[in-house]
């Protein structure tokens, strides 16, 4: 199993003193490409703001683009692998549609959807205009127990291909399309 993962907390102010803000620039990030795979995901875009060194709740905050036709890989944050990681999906501009192992749900601008830990999950743009959104992800307090975000590929987190087979099978049930 990997190692836990602890952040250092530097947001700390020296004793006596109030905590400090940390501010995070969008012109001081750049655009990380993550790529196609087998779970749904097209080659496409994220913005990472990382707080995992200050803050003691929350996790990775990021802002992505899809095109027409563009999705994120479906997956849901095992806690067995990742804790009790919850997500919450915010579109800022353009329509799209989050879908589950239970049903599709159509977004658009403003609109928002929580992801609780071990929910399925896949933003898609089903539009045809690019669908900006962010994420904002948190662990609870709990340190994680796998760094998604330090692997190599979607694919590798443990579970994860049992994982999308086993939410295929479910929206098959259900009777909605899988890819």
């Amino acid at each position: 199993m990997p190692e836990l993962v602890t952040p250092k907390r530097t947001d700390l102010a020296p004793e006596g003193e109030r905590p400090r803000i940390k501010l995070f620039r969008f012109a001081d990030t750049f655009p990380v490409q993550w790529h196609e795979n087998k779970i749904g995901a097209t080659h496409r875009p994220w913005w990472f703001y990382d707080v995992r060194d200050v803050s003691d709740w929350f996790n990775i905050f990021c802002i992505s683009c899809l095109q027409p036709g563009q999705s994120e890989g479906f997956h849901s944050h095992l806690p067995e692998n990742e804790g009790p990681y919850e997500c919450w999906y915010l579109v800022y501009q353009g329509k799209g549609q989050i879908r589950t192992e239970f049903a599709d749900y159509n977004v658009e601008k403003f609109d928002a959807a929580f992801m609780p830990p071990n929910a399925s999950h896949q933003m898609r743009n089903n539009s045809d205009e690019p669908l900006w959104y962010a994420t904002l992800s948190s662990r609870g307090g709990h340190p994680l127990r796998v760094d998604t975000y330090q692997l190599e590929c979607s694919e590798a987190r443990p579970g994860y291909m049992e994982e999308y087979e086993r939410i295929m099978a479910v929206r098959r049930e259900n009777g909605l399309p899988v890819p």
